[in-house]
Order: C-alpha cells, then sequence, then structure tokens
C-alpha cells in the first residue's frame, strides 16, 4: 500500500474541565481525517499541512493547561502499516456511507417532486442548495481520504447521478415555466 509511509503522532493530555476543549481538539483532529490509535494518541500521514495542524494544537493544548508531544514515526511492521491504513479507509468508507444515504435522500426528493409534476423555481433552488451541500461534504471527505477508500468511487458516481438528475429537474422546471 504506502510502503515507507512517514507518520506524526499527536500524544496529548488535557484537563477534563472545562470539557469545552476536549471537545475542539478532538472535531479539529477528526476534522483534518486523523485516526485515534488510542486515547489521546492520534495519527496523520506526515506532510505540511499536518504538521501545522498538531503545531497549531500542542500550542492550543498547552494554552488549555495541557501537555502534548509530536513525534515523527515510521511503522517498523509491514503488517501494521498496513492496518492502520485500513483503519483509515475504514473511518473514511463510514464517512463515504452517510454521505451515500444522503444521496439516496437526495435523489427520492427528485423523484417525488417529479411525479408530483411539482415543477417551480421555488423546488429547483431548494434542489439545487441540497446539491451544493452535497458537493462541499464530498469535498471535505477527499481531503481526508488519504489512501482512496474503497467507497470513494461509488460517492463519486452517486454525486454524478445527483448532479444529472437534477439537471434532468431543472429542464422540466424552465420547460413548465415556459407553458405558462
Amino acid at each position: 500500500m504506502a510502503e515507507g509511509q512517514n507518520w506524526l503522532v499527536l500524544v496529548y493530555k488535557i484537563p477534563p474541565e472545562p470539557s469545552r476543549y476536549r471537545v475542539a481538539v478532538w472535531r479539529r483532529l477528526k476534522g483534518a481525517g486523523a485516526i485515534y490509535l488510542q486515547n489521546s494518541v492520534c495519527i496523520l500521514p506526515d506532510g505540511p499541512e499536518s504538521r501545522s495542524l498538531f503545531l497549531a494544537l500542542s500550542q492550543e493544548i498547552s494554552e488549555s493547561g495541557g501537555e502534548s508531544l509530536i513525534f515523527e514515526a515510521r511503522v517498523l511492521s509491514p503488517g501494521e502499516q498496513d492496518k492502520i491504513i485500513e483503519k483509515f479507509n475504514s473511518e473514511r468508507d463510514e464517512e463515504y456511507s452517510e454521505f451515500l444515504e444522503q444521496c439516496a435522500a437526495f435523489l427520492e426528493e427528485i423523484k417525488k417532486e417529479t411525479e408530483r409534476e411539482n415543477f417551480t423555481f421555488g423546488e429547483l433552488e431548494e434542489n439545487e442548495e441540497g446539491l451544493g451541500r452535497l458537493i462541499v461534504w464530498l469535498s471535505k471527505i477527499r481531503e481526508r481520504d488519504f489512501f482512496k477508500a474503497p467507497k470513494g468511487y461509488e460517492a463519486e458516481a452517486r454525486l454524478e447521478e445527483c448532479r444529472k438528475a437534477l439537471e434532468s429537474f431543472a429542464l422540466r422546471v424552465y420547460t413548465a415555466s415556459e407553458t405558462i
């Protein structure tokens, strides 16, 4: 897979109160795609963005009364390296699954409004916003998908299906508005 992959490891301890500091750190790490190896031990592939994030978080942790250490690491056992990458892919696939559920809901909404012949600009605008949210969401997942999780390809295809469904719906809206 990613033979010879270099990693950054963040080990931290934050006081239990106030909890907002722990939650803020957790959210930023999850948002960046970090995985937890153990409680308060996170890992990301080494790179400028990961380094910048871990350094900033280390500073924030210190300011909140906590402690942290950042390590450069290399996994010596190829089997362990594969397990880490599998964990990254598993977490991304969970996100892709949630995304796919929302795509299914979007397509169902388009189908329902088409069956009702509700070809209004208001409905089109609402669905354009829904597609926009899906596009942004998938973009965020892709940024965290360091090792090309399997469901990413399905998510791309489903988003394209949503785009085409909205395009078709838009055409029906414009056609309906011309006949009024």
